[in-house]
């Protein structure tokens, strides 16, 4: 690894993040500029650095805000907030806590984290402009619900962890990661609540469900749709994306909506930032970036900070790269001889569980499936804007930050040992 290419991966990204913000302008776009000019200067060939482009998150990214901007257009999701608020009535408390439910029980039953990411935040925009709450706050809240349900035994974040844990001989890691996982999600909901006021909403609608006009054919059917799309990801594992043009695609052909206006509505701005983004962070992987940072972190290590500091590099790596695909296999191969280094001060189960949780909530980063599927949907709010757009890149970044420093103090003080 070169050292200063590797510095300078991580400057230019930061400096990437700060000129956008600052400007108020696309990131994706500068993002891919810097990969471009980068790129050249370590010798890469163009074809390489459009390999940064993620297709599978930009797939799964515009299908699900299809169908969402179908629902827009033809109304669906307007009135279905309407009948939500009805229901709800003045007990608005109710719905915050049922979007981190939905997120759990649809992760726990096994279809794995992404798609279940992307069903709670097609569903949790709708709900929170129903109740009145932040429909940013409340896809928060379901993906950190999902990132509990991860950890079931029978999803595939467990079978990726067990596949690299059980060869070092640790498999008794399960209760540890269950209830460690359980702790720090309701501790990041109620962060997230206080965060964004949750506590100051209060819903006085006299609204009742008999004074709203029934779903006409359209909207109904958009209805099913959305039904459909979760059936089909949960029973069949499919591919959340290629359901969601699935299901807009029969939904455009049965006339459910004017393909146009949908079309016009999908976030595009959003999916470029996103997947522009992506290009540049695979160049700062390919110099060392993240390696870089995880190194700088392990050389700091001891008995009493292992734990944490192990965490924080999960969740350092996490911010741009798969949990499962990138994080898991890469660090949990490490954890025998961390605690072999550590002269068994160290719980390996406590390791184990570290490199898990910090890697899943890191995933609020806009950088990360998790962040960007929470930018994608707010984005097909009819009151967000691209001002609120680059805001919100930020915002989550400094989110994800702060649920990854909870925690990391949250191990520091011990909490995670009381559960070996």
């Amino acid at each position: 690894m070169d050292m200063n290419m590797a510095i300078v991966s991580l400057l230019l990204l930061v400096a990437v993040i700060a000129v956008g913000f600052k400007k108020k302008v696309n990131v994706g776009i500068v993002a891919i500029c810097i990969a471009f000019i980068f790129g050249m200067t370590m010798g890469i060939k163009d074809v390489d650095i459009i390999k940064g482009f993620g297709t599978n998150l930009f797939i799964m990214l515009l299908g699900i805000t299809l169908l969402c901007s179908i629902a827009q257009t033809n109304g669906a999701i307007d009135l279905f907030a309407r009948k939500c608020t009805a229901m709800v009535g003045k007990n608005t408390w109710l719905a915050p806590v049922m979007i981190w439910i939905i997120g759990a029980i649809i992760s726990g039953a096994g279809p794995g984290s992404i798609p279940s990411l992307g069903i709670v935040c097609a569903i949790a925009v709708p709900f929170g402009i129903a109740t009145g709450y932040s429909p940013i706050m409340m896809c928060i809240l379901g993906e950190v619900g999902v990132f509990f349900g991860r950890f079931t035994p029978i999803t595939t974040d467990c079978s990726v962890i067990m596949s690299v844990a059980a060869p070092q001989g640790y498999t008794e890691y399960s209760t540890t990661l269950m209830l460690s996982a359980l702790i720090v999600s309701i501790v990041e909901a109620i962060f997230v609540f206080v965060v964004f006021k949750g506590y100051k909403v209060k819903c006085n609608s006299e609204m009742k469900i008999g004074d709203l006009p029934g779903f006409n054919r359209n909207q109904l059917l958009t209805l099913i749709g959305f039904a459909v799309l979760v059936l089909v990801v949960l029973i069949f594992r499919k591919n959340v994306g290629l359901v969601g043009f699935a299901v807009s695609s029969i939904l455009i052909l049965l006339g459910a909506v004017d393909e146009r206006q949908a079309i016009s509505r999908v976030p595009w701005g959003t999916l470029i930032m996103i997947t522009g983004v992506g290009v540049l962070m695979k160049l700062v992987i390919s110099a060392g970036g993240i390696q870089l940072l995880s190194t700088l972190l392990s050389s700091i290590m001891t008995p009493q900070t292992a734990a944490a500091i192990t965490g924080a590099s999960a969740g350092i790596m996490s911010w741009f790269s798969s949990a499962t695909g990138v994080v898991y296999p890469t660090m949990i191969p490490t954890v025998g001889s961390i605690a072999g280094y550590m002269n068994g001060t160290v719980d390996p189960n406590v390791l184990i569980t570290m490199i898990s949780i910090c890697a899943a909530y890191a995933g609020l980063s806009p950088a990360s499936t998790g962040g960007g599927l929470i930018l994608a949907a707010s984005a097909t709010d009819p009151d967000f804007s691209e001002k609120d757009e680059a805001k919100l890149f930020a915002k989550l970044f400094i989110l994800s930050a702060i649920a990854l420093l909870i925690i990391v103090v949250m191990a520091l003080l011990g909490v995670f040992n009381l559960f070996v």
